[in-house]
């Protein structure tokens, strides 16, 4: 096998020792390209101190979606924080991840009235961003621009912006049961199944879009699983791989011999 890109993402990165060990771990995986979640400290500088180890730099997150919430999670405050701050700090992309838990939360985005907020927060990046060679794309739920999954997510504002779609076929889980985590299979517990059960719902959305099913959550994976991951992009003649996510935390984190099996693809 043989991939154009591979996308480590993370969800948390803090400090310096995090940076480093995602540093590490993107080397030992063969990755190429990051996706760090909006709220690292660790922006704006360490844009710079990736590219200089050779990988491309990409930035993802669920923006809430009440006016009053502090900071960047705001979507239009997020979308004016990549757009004036990491897009000229050199950022090679972006993905927002539109979801839904609870019908009413603060980044509840299931929700038909808010097509002129996405529509806002696409404009104002991809403004910023013209003229550059930058990635815009959207992820969510396996099956959520399904009519049994989160219908009333503005798809048609989010996808029509978007450069490449990415259905998080996740696999298998972390929940929490009786005060510990515990591992749960979902979408059919295969990445074969998985990546079955989404990229249809999404391809019927995309409007001839890509569609490049993510892998997840890696630290649950088996090597075996990650090279059948690998085989099922191959087959659909695709030749991008997104892997979410690593842990900084060399206690949690994900498998040695995982990261392995991501750089052997």
């Amino acid at each position: 096998m043989s991939f154009s890109r591979k996308v480590l993402w993370i969800v948390s990165l803090e400090n310096s020792d995090d940076e480093r060990d995602f540093a590490q771990h993107a080397d030992v995986a063969g990755i190429d390209t990051v996706c760090i979640r909006t709220d690292s400290p660790m922006f704006p500088g360490i844009i710079g101190r990736f590219h200089r180890m050779q990988k491309t730099v990409w930035a993802w997150r669920w923006p809430g979606v009440v006016p009053s919430q502090t900071g960047t999670y705001y979507a239009l405050r997020q979308a004016d924080y990549v757009a004036n701050v990491l897009i000229p700090a050199g950022l090679d992309g972006y993905i927002v991840d539109p979801e839904s838990d609870q019908a009413g939360d603060n980044n509840d985005w299931n929700q038909t009235s808010l097509a002129p907020i996405a529509q806002q927060f696409c404009s104002t990046i991809k403004k910023a961003a013209q003229g550059k060679p930058f990635l815009f794309g959207t992820t969510s739920g396996c099956i959520y621009p399904s009519p049994q999954g989160k219908p009333d997510i503005p798809w048609n504002e989010f996808f029509g912006a978007s450069d490449a779609l990415y259905p998080q076929c996740y696999w298998r889980m972390t929940v929490e049961e009786n005060g510990k985590d515990v591992s749960l299979d979902i979408n059919g517990g295969t990445p074969t199944k998985a990546i079955a059960r989404g990229v249809p719902v999404w391809k019927a959305r995309a409007n001839g879009k890509p569609v490049i099913p993510m892998a997840g959550e890696i630290d649950l994976a088996t090597v075996a699983e990650i090279a059948e991951y690998g085989r099922q992009l191959q087959q659909s003649n695709i030749n991008e791989a997104h892997f979410y996510a690593d842990i900084a935390d060399p206690a949690k984190g994900v498998p040695p011999g995982v990261l392995a099996a991501i750089k052997a693809l």
